[in-house]
């Protein structure tokens, strides 16, 4: 069996019988031989998305430059519509590659937060100020619901593209008319903030994983609306977790889709964030 692990038969097992010692060694084995396979499984799976995405984008590219070399493109609408396609995908394509260095950092820890007193309550209402215009576009209302908050500790250009994000994603899939509630309230392991829209909702078996990386929902209605690459969630919670913070989501399909993130409040201790406040 650990000969055929080796050479990348990840389907060997042993058998759980004998001597108890023998039991628990076989045990511990296959245990080894799933997480192995899973593991495998997960960098196959992650190559084939970066792969795609990718793909789509240069295949843009490539087809609308071929139209301008041919000029197939000859009037100063078609070059321009061209040349705004090609744009906008290398942009996807910059975005992607952000997000997917990001992630690596964040993972081998190289990421490292800037930490320090964090005035969570005004970084909030100062991100959701800085995307009252995107929802004034659109004709959904940004509404605020944020109290004075305890401070925190933490970094906060990274809070900063955690709830930009959030706020953002529930912009893009609440339709005209609809609101967008960035809420929090003070809880007793530190801070809870909400953002909730009344967009279509995520069905059940798909919000297990929107924080998976490259999980998209609907697929469709990703093009719909903008296509990303299904990292933000990933990082956000990656984000969240550095911070000692969890996030949940909850929707309800028709009605919207609640993110919940829960911080923890700075330590009595900290004599920075004393004297801050």
């Amino acid at each position: 069996a650990a000969q055929g692990i080796a050479s990348g038969n990840y389907d060997q097992t042993l058998s759980l019988s004998g001597p108890a010692e023998v039991q628990t060694v076989a045990g511990a084995f296959n245990d080894m031989a799933k997480q192995v396979k899973t593991s495998q499984q997960a960098q196959r799976d992650f190559v084939a998305n970066v792969s795609h995405e990718l793909k789509t984008p240069l295949t843009s590219i490539q087809g609308f430059a071929q139209a301008i070399l041919d000029g197939a493109a000859e009037s100063p609408d078609a070059l321009r519509r061209s040349a705004t396609i090609i744009f906008d995908e290398a942009d996807r394509m910059r975005r992607l590659v952000e997000g997917l260095l990001d992630l690596a950092r964040l993972d081998v820890g190289q990421s490292a937060l800037v930490r320090g007193p964090v005035d969570l309550a005004a970084l909030l209402r100062s991100v959701a100020e800085k995307l009252s215009l995107r929802a004034g576009e659109k004709d959904v209302t940004l509404r605020q619901e944020v109290p004075p908050l305890p401070w925190i500790v933490g970094d906060a250009d990274r809070l900063a593209q955690v709830f930009t994000n959030l706020i953002d994603n529930a912009l893009k899939h609440t339709p005209a008319g609809g609101t967008v509630t960035l809420a929090a309230n003070r809880v007793a392991s530190g801070v809870e903030i909400t953002v909730t829209d009344t967009g279509p909702g995520i069905p059940g078996e798909d919000l297990s994983r929107i924080f998976e990386r490259f999980y998209q929902v609907d697929k469709s209605r990703k093009a719909a609306t903008g296509r990303g690459a299904g990292l933000g969630l990933a990082i956000t919670r990656e984000i969240i977790g550095a911070h000692g913070g969890k996030i949940r989501a909850e929707s309800v399909v028709g009605l919207g889709t609640k993110f919940v993130v829960s911080l923890p409040a700075a330590q009595p201790d900290d004599s920075t964030v004393a004297r801050k406040r």
